[in-house]
Order: C-alpha cells, then sequence, then structure tokens
C-alpha cells in the first residue's frame, strides 16, 4: 500500500516538474533577429517609432524562389495627423562590424496594403538587405487555418511577441524586447470601429506596433495531459496597438515619445487595459497573394539567393 502510495506521488510530482519546465521553455534563439526598427531622420537625431520584421514568402508558381519583404504596422508609416512620413531608416545590425545602423532603402512609394485598407493595419515592401545581419520568417512557419483546426489552437494558447523597447532599443546593437501572453479573442468579425483583431493578453507600449506575434502553444492538447516535447511555433500575426481605459475601451495606436534623450523620461502610462490588438497573419498573406504585389516583384529582384 506504502509503496502503491509513493509511485503514485512520484507520478504525479513528474507531471508537475515536465509542466514546469515545458512552462519555462525558452523561445528559439534566432527570432530576434528577424527584427528591425523603423526610425525617422530628424536634423540633430534618429528616432525609432516602430517595429518591423523580415519575412521569405514562396509563391506556388514560384516555388523554387523565397522572396523577402518588410512587414510593419501600416499606421506606423503615418504621424499623429494621419500625413505619411516623407523618409523613414531601417535600424538593423550591420554585417560586417554585428553593430546597429540605420540603413537608408526604404522607398516610400514601394509599400503595399490590404485592398481593404482601413481594415487591416499591415504594411508590406519588397526588401532585401544585404548588408545586414539577419533572418526570415519563411511563409512555412505561417499559422494557417489548417494548423489551427488540426492542433485546436484557441484561447488561452500561449503567444509572445518580439519589438522595439524606446527606453532602450540597444546603443551596439539592436535589443528587441520580447513580451509574453495568451490568446484572449479570436474572431473574424470586425471591431465597433471597422477593424480585423485577434485580441491577446498582453501589454504593450509605444514602439511595438508592427512587431511579429508567434504563437507558442504547448504540445499537449488537453488541460490534464503531461507536456512533452516542442512547442507548437509560428507567425499569428502582427501587433497593431493597445486596448486603453478612456471613457470607454478603445484601441489606440501607441507610439514612442519624439522628446529627446536628455529629456526627463514620461511618466507610465496606467490607462492600459493589458489588452493588445493584433492583425492575424492570414490578411498578410491575402497582401502577398494580391496581384498588384505579385505583378510588382516579377519585375524586381528581391529574391533571395541560397548563398545569401
Amino acid at each position: 500500500m506504502f509503496k502503491d502510495c509513493t509511485k503514485q506521488i512520484s507520478i504525479f510530482l513528474f507531471a508537475i516538474i515536465m509542466s514546469v519546465v515545458a512552462f519555462a521553455e525558452p523561445i528559439p534563439q534566432n527570432v530576434n533577429k528577424c527584427v528591425a526598427y523603423l526610425v525617422k531622420p530628424e536634423p540633430d537625431h534618429n528616432t525609432p517609432i516602430g517595429t518591423g520584421f523580415f519575412i521569405g514568402y514562396q509563391y506556388s508558381n514560384e516555388s523554387d524562389k523565397t522572396f523577402v519583404f518588410l512587414v510593419t504596422a501600416r499606421h506606423v508609416l503615418f504621424d499623429d495627423k494621419g500625413k505619411s512620413h516623407s523618409h523613414l531608416l531601417v535600424r538593423m545590425n550591420e554585417k560586417t562590424t554585428a553593430q546597429a545602423k540605420d540603413f537608408d532603402i526604404l522607398n516610400s512609394n514601394r509599400w503595399f496594403f490590404h485592398k481593404d485598407e482601413k481594415s487591416v493595419d499591415i504594411a508590406v515592401q519588397p526588401l532585401l538587405p544585404k548588408d545586414s545581419d539577419f533572418l526570415i520568417v519563411p511563409s512555412k512557419d505561417f499559422v494557417t487555418n489548417d494548423l489551427v483546426i488540426a492542433k485546436q489552437i484557441g484561447i488561452g494558447d500561449e503567444v509572445f511577441y518580439s519589438g522595439l523597447l524606446s527606453y532602450h532599443s540597444g546603443r551596439e546593437k539592436i535589443a528587441p524586447i520580447v513580451r509574453f501572453g495568451r490568446l484572449a479573442l479570436v474572431t473574424d468579425e470586425k471591431t465597433i470601429d471597422g477593424k480585423y483583431y485577434h485580441f491577446i493578453d498582453a501589454g504593450n507600449i509605444p514602439g511595438h506596433s508592427g512587431s511579429p506575434v508567434f504563437l507558442w502553444a504547448t504540445p499537449t492538447r488537453s488541460s490534464s495531459g503531461i507536456v512533452v516535447g516542442s512547442r507548437i511555433f509560428g507567425l499569428y500575426g502582427i501587433v497593431s496597438g493597445a486596448l486603453e481605459y478612456n471613457k470607454q475601451l478603445k484601441v489606440t495606436m501607441p507610439k514612442p515619445t519624439t522628446k529627446k534623450p536628455t529629456q526627463m523620461p514620461i511618466p507610465i502610462d496606467a490607462r492600459s487595459g493589458g489588452i493588445t490588438a493584433v492583425v492575424p497573419v492570414k490578411y498578410l498573406v491575402e497582401i502577398l497573394e494580391s496581384s498588384s504585389l505579385f505583378n510588382f516583384i516579377g519585375i524586381e529582384n528581391v529574391q533571395l539567393n541560397k548563398n545569401d
């Protein structure tokens, strides 16, 4: 009897230990290398205003090629008055020096948006920064509807995203911060203000807009299972905004302050509702599969060579 009880306790403790280990499992080390910062040049300094990331997409009729794109939130390209920034830079680590550098490689006329651009907060530009040290998120790692159904992905599954922390963006190298959360609301309906969002239970501060959101679900699909093995990983979406308390809850597009580093810091904003709005990756795919973008890349050299 005593031996049986001891055996049961051992099994129970093993289950708890395995669950804790899985819960604390670190993210893939190279995820941050797909992240870049969108930077606004100023007369005496450059100001990071948002996050972007690189993807590699394979088209069905061009399966032997990988096309590289920079992705961000569409609203990052505009100022608070809705006027587009005439000139933006991309901050990445340089390949030869491994130091952070602001690359002047963006073309303001080469941004592509969703056909329903007021509802989908995503911007895409074909871009291959050959002089920078970066990685891509391949399209095979996109979270598809088939994966969601097969793995029963849903409310409560873990996610994380990587983006700009304006307080410390990295002095010598870019240093994205990683935020963790859970899927909190999944819907295909438009919000009251006409946006396509999923919502995650995670904090959001200025600079996070445009960050890649990754699924990081435990492999077990039952609440009582022992978690063993690799996480379910993939690009889930793009950070758009934060849900804030005002007279009523509303999604806002937080942006970094334009104050100089020598000025007094801004107090912590206590209005945050702790909810982040995410544009699902399927809307990114719809942009990538649009005829306007496909026709454009057919004549542009944005293909990632196997030797690069």
